[in-house]
């Protein structure tokens, strides 16, 4: 080959990687171009969608803790409906949570749907290539409105439950408040029940605040009634048979400067029979305001209209019951008597007028007059 045929060859060769590099340079600018158009574009719609998106899954996380305390509470009031019965809760107000219920519960089982499309997008601090972003951007346009509409239809779904639910809840509290009218005036109309049981049908009525369940309260409540009604009516029945015994008891409670007192009566009372003896005790119990119960040999009954002594130990078993009062209690407790429940008793016997063996004199010796004194100020 001479020198002369290689000089065009090597022009032509030059010229065409010059154009080569032109059209890819227009390329480059090109797909550039794309790039950052497509890149804002999507960063410019993606607040939308995070928007969109991030009201879903809060619409769906509510309604979930919705349906569970809805199905909650249709657990309580069911299981309450499977205890309302008899005359502390009305056929009204046990319809009306019976239809609360069985409404609640349709509602609360009817699910909404939820978005029909799951999302795989690529977010704007992640690198893409343009046609990712263009793909993205006309995905959104579908996904933003359906996540929207989704929401919307489960937001609806949780204001459905929760209004079902309060009305679950407002027909049960009404049961409730029903049935504690019921027991309070049952309550009111058995004063001749022992106090151990008004106490516990009031304690049943306190909690009614707080603390227990309505199954478990409408329980208790229940059985308080049913005990105080029987115990009314035992009393009663008593006071009829045993008329000295309703007089002893009467005299007992009107000396005891409000201080509750239960009786019971036995042939044999702290060992003493009613051979030869008159005998009593007296135990004291913190539950209500703190009451008594005195316990009393038959031999008082017998003796009440001709012994003195018979009611002066009645008086003593009294003077027990004291202790129980703060500004008394003081008394009991302080250096004149250090705690000593028989010479305090004894004292308050004495104070009383009782100043016969029967206070406590023969049993247990005279108190000092110190102690009289101090016992003469618990009245």
């Amino acid at each position: 080959m001479h020198p002369s045929d290689a000089t065009p060859a090597r022009g032509r060769r030059s010229a065409g990687i010059r154009a080569a590099a032109a059209v890819a340079a227009v390329i480059a600018v090109a797909l550039t171009g794309h790039q950052v158009g497509s890149s804002l574009a999507h960063a410019q719609v993606w607040p939308q969608w995070s928007a969109a998106d991030g009201r879903y899954d809060e619409a769906t996380v509510d309604h979930g803790a919705a349906v569970d305390h809805g199905e909650a509470v249709l657990a309580r009031a069911e299981r309450l409906l499977e205890v309302a019965a008899g005359d502390l809760v009305s056929e009204e107000h046990r319809t009306a949570l019976q239809t609360a219920v069985a409404e609640a519960a349709e509602v609360v089982a009817d699910r909404p749907a939820g978005a029909a499309t799951i999302a795989s997008l690529t977010a704007p601090s992640e690198l893409a290539p343009a046609w990712d972003r263009y793909g993205d951007l006309w995905e959104l346009v579908e996904l933003i409105p359906e996540r929207v509409a989704a929401s919307e239809r489960i937001e609806a779904s949780t204001e459905r439950v929760a209004g079902a639910v309060r009305t679950v809840s407002d027909a049960a509290d009404a049961l409730m408040t029903g049935a504690e009218e019921a027991a309070a005036s049952v309550l009111a109309a058995s004063p001749s029940a022992t106090y151990r049981t008004r106490a516990a049908l009031q304690a049943a009525l306190d909690d009614a605040s707080g603390g227990s369940g309505t199954t478990v309260r409408l329980t208790d409540l229940a059985t308080s009634v049913a005990a105080v009604r029987s115990s009314h009516q035992a009393e009663e029945e008593r006071r009829r048979s045993f008329p000295v015994r309703a007089e002893i008891e009467a005299f007992a409670r009107s000396i005891s400067f409000g201080v509750e007192i239960d009786f019971a009566w036995d042939y044999v009372v702290g060992g003493y029979s009613s051979d030869g003896w008159y005998s009593g005790t007296a135990e004291f119990f913190d539950d209500g305001d703190g009451w008594g119960l005195v316990s009393l040999s038959e031999s008082i009954e017998d003796a009440w209209s001709w012994d003195e002594n018979a009611k002066a130990v009645v008086v003593h078993e009294v003077g027990h019951t004291q202790v129980l009062r703060e500004a008394c209690h003081a008394i009991f407790a302080g250096p004149e008597f250090s705690g000593d429940h028989e010479a305090w008793a004894t004292a308050w016997a004495i104070g009383m007028g009782y100043d016969v063996p029967g206070s406590g004199i023969e049993a247990y010796g005279r108190p000092s007059d110190a102690q009289i004194a101090a016992a003469a100020a618990c009245r």
